[in-house]
């Protein structure tokens, strides 16, 4: 068999006449922008796409594809530096393939003012890794209660808006945060939770909680309150966009469908873990599972996977959530909700939906770039000719111990696991990272 050096040298030569530019050969290019899903030579120069053409020999088995986006990351900054820095959450997303996040606002002080958003983001970008694309708070202070400036955001190009971690608790708030958000385009993001009913839970209500003898959250918290939210903007009566992230229940996800196929704008986002894992994991592996809303019985994991698979659920994400290690040493009750995710995203959301969900490559790709960026109201990345170079090349076949990580942390129930797929460069818009190493 060869190794990952011998099919390096086979895919990628320089041109003898410009040796500025490299070209790719024999790739598997999946472009959902275009829907196409093809072998094919690519030449590039510098930070741009010089031409795609027919493949000119036999298939390398690589594939590439446009830079992920993952519309629900944690970086922890301000305040919990000791988890996630924004140098090291941006270098863990480069190297799972994702050059664009959605950076949640449930930091300390919270992401409540285009100030202090604004010098976040150009701290983060400035990095010239993955580009930030701020989810700051609805509410202020998170507090579920009075908006924010929403309009001061939307002045600034921000459209995104997140209580995450939190829903948005008061019926006025997100009736009045829809109204205004429909007015240039921008969606709420809601953490979607009956609070009063998750309070004090740790796990799901059922075997999990039976057999840890900790405080179960039922499925029936999540989905009350994604009810709860389709209602508002229902009787809104507005062209407001509302997002349910990381929905965990399969009756939340027919809720949102069911309110798309209505006419609401509505659309939801699930995760890797949720779809790969059930609370068997939290039973076995105590917080190191431990994530909000939990791991849920193997029949409604089997069932997200089956909804996802029928194109009821618009994105996945990977609600990567870093801890100190201190956090989730503690008792399972008390230890932090949240796994880290951006190193394992691909790799999970391919095996599990591509072997259980019988989904085409092309359709998990489109589910992690175009899907997120139409949520997001950004554009959507391309390969194309004359194209800035925002691209992934991916081994769909290598075998890797996912051991070590760019990121602060490494709560992750997948730590030590052999898993299947992995990135081997990326290029935003120039290299940044080839073969497990920083350019």
């Amino acid at each position: 068999m060869e190794d990952l050096q011998q099919i390096m040298e086979r895919t990628t030569r320089t041109d003898p006449m410009n040796n500025t530019m490299e070209i790719l050969q024999g790739v598997r290019l999946l472009n959902p922008f275009s829907a196409f899903d093809g072998v094919v030579d690519v030449a590039i120069e510098e930070d741009s796409v010089k031409w795609i053409r027919e493949a000119s020999g036999e298939p390398s088995g690589l594939w590439l594809f446009p830079g992920l986006i993952d519309m629900h990351v944690h970086l922890r900054t301000p305040g919990y530096e000791e988890a996630e820095t924004l140098e090291t959450g941006l270098r863990a997303a480069v190297a799972g393939g994702v050059t664009r996040v959605g950076m949640m606002p449930n930091t300390s002080p919270v992401l409540d003012t285009a100030e202090l958003v604004l010098a976040v983001r150009t701290k983060g970008n400035s990095l010239g890794l993955a580009e930030i694309e701020p989810i700051p708070c609805v509410t202020v202070g998170r507090a579920g209660e009075t908006c924010t400036d929403l309009e001061d955001f939307a002045d600034s190009g921000i459209s995104c808006f997140s209580d995450d971690g939190s829903p948005v608790e008061s019926n006025k708030a997100l009736q009045e945060a829809l109204r205004r958000v429909s007015l240039f385009n921008g969606v709420v993001i809601e953490h979607p939770e009956v609070t009063s009913m998750a309070a004090g839970g740790a796990v799901n209500q059922g075997r999990a909680s039976t057999e840890t003898g900790v405080k179960g959250i039922a499925e029936s918290a999540e989905y009350l309150d994604v009810k709860r939210c389709v209602d508002i903007l229902r009787d809104s009566e507005s062209e407001a966009r509302l997002h349910l992230t990381h929905l965990s229940s399969p009756e939340s996800v027919q809720l949102a469908y069911d309110a798309a196929c209505e006419g609401l704008n509505v659309t939801c986002d699930v995760t890797p873990h949720h779809l790969s894992l059930n609370e068997e994991a939290v039973i076995t592996l105590g917080a190191t599972a431990k994530m909000n809303p939990p791991l849920r019985s193997e029949k409604s994991r089997k069932a997200l996977v089956n909804m996802v698979s029928r194109g009821m659920v618009t994105a996945i994400a990977s609600d990567h959530a870093p801890h100190s290690k201190a956090a989730k040493e503690m008792p399972l009750a008390t230890a932090a909700f949240g796994i880290t995710g951006l190193e394992t995203l691909l790799s999970l959301t391919l095996d599990v939906l591509g072997r259980e969900g019988g989904m085409s490559p092309l359709d998990i790709i489109r589910l992690l770039t175009t899907a997120p960026a139409a949520i997001l109201n950004i554009p959507s990345p391309e390969i194309a000719s004359g194209k800035k170079l925002n691209m992934v090349l991916f081994d769909p076949e290598e075998k890797w111990v996912y051991s070590s990580s760019y990121s602060r942390s490494s709560n992750s129930p997948f730590f030590g696991e052999v898993l299947t797929g992995r990135v081997l460069r990326v290029w935003f818009p120039e290299e940044l990272y080839r073969e497990g190493e920083f350019v």
